[in-house]
């Protein structure tokens, strides 16, 4: 069985659009989509419709339960914060009520498919929590012998006993027989890197191999339609290189004040 793995599409149409055109030359057999179809993007009810009729096996992420009232929306940031409020106000009935439907794990075969961490889907599993995750997976679901996450927007392939798969963002990788997986393709509608990118991934079964992929995609539309609907136009990709940038500003003027006047 060939998987096409996607995960925290983010209302991002342009983004999915370009995946979903990839994956079609794959000769996939079925789609899994680990969580977060909405939120920050301008086209939430588009994108839940593509992924629907993909006949996807789909769990509800964090974002898709605070926009369908399901979850809290304690401690998410003032851009989620504001763009799930939009979000809320602008799905259709039919859609909110899709995204209400979505289990929080699901399974196909051998594959268990969540979007945070096993049982809450605002944790972020990094690199220094999966074998932790991957012991919890062996011991809670034995028959289950691949985990498939979201919710970090970062990909990563971890094995049981291989450790860390992945040296880069992409790449192809294989994986024993005898050991549990644990897979992230990443963010299709939201990366968190230098570049504006689109990931998702290809996972074969049969082979024990999947391919971590990323793909350039239309993100100046995207950034158009954000701006026409009133959201914050850097929704679409946040550069973790900015973030850095403004904190070393802000160090640089802490120390200009704690220099002693003269």
């Amino acid at each position: 069985m060939r998987l096409g793995l996607l995960a925290d599409v983010h209302g991002n149409l342009h983004a999915l659009d370009r995946v979903l055109d990839l994956l079609a030359t794959e000769r996939v057999d079925a789609y899994v989509c680990a969580g977060d179809l909405v939120g920050y993007g301008p086209y939430p009810n588009e994108c839940v419709e593509r992924v629907t009729a993909l006949g996807a096996t789909c769990v509800a992420g964090n974002h898709d339960l605070i926009a369908t009232a399901r979850l809290d929306p304690e401690g998410i940031g003032t851009l989620a914060r504001r763009s799930l409020g939009w979000t809320a106000r602008e799905l259709r009935p039919e859609t909110a009520e899709l995204l209400r439907s979505l289990p929080l794990t699901a399974r196909i075969g051998p594959v268990l498919i969540a979007h945070g961490s096993l049982d809450d889907p605002s944790v972020y599993v990094t690199r220094e929590r999966a074998d932790g995750e991957l012991e919890r997976l062996e011991r809670m679901r034995p028959a289950a012998g691949v985990l498939v996450l979201g919710h970090t927007h970062r990909p990563g392939a971890f094995g049981s006993e291989s450790g860390e798969l992945l040296s880069h963002r992409s790449g192809t990788v294989s994986f024993e027989r005898s050991e549990a997986l644990l897979l992230n393709p990443g963010s299709v509608g939201q990366s968190r890197e230098r570049r504006p990118v689109a990931r998702f991934a290809v996972l074969d079964l049969a082979e024990r191999e999947v391919d971590l992929r990323d793909t350039a995609y239309d993100h100046h539309g995207c950034r158009r339609a954000l701006r026409a609907r009133g959201l914050p136009p850097r929704s679409y990709h946040r550069n973790p290189d900015g973030a850095r940038a403004r904190l070393g500003r802000l160090r640089r003027r802490a120390r200009r004040l704690a220099r002693p006047s003269s």
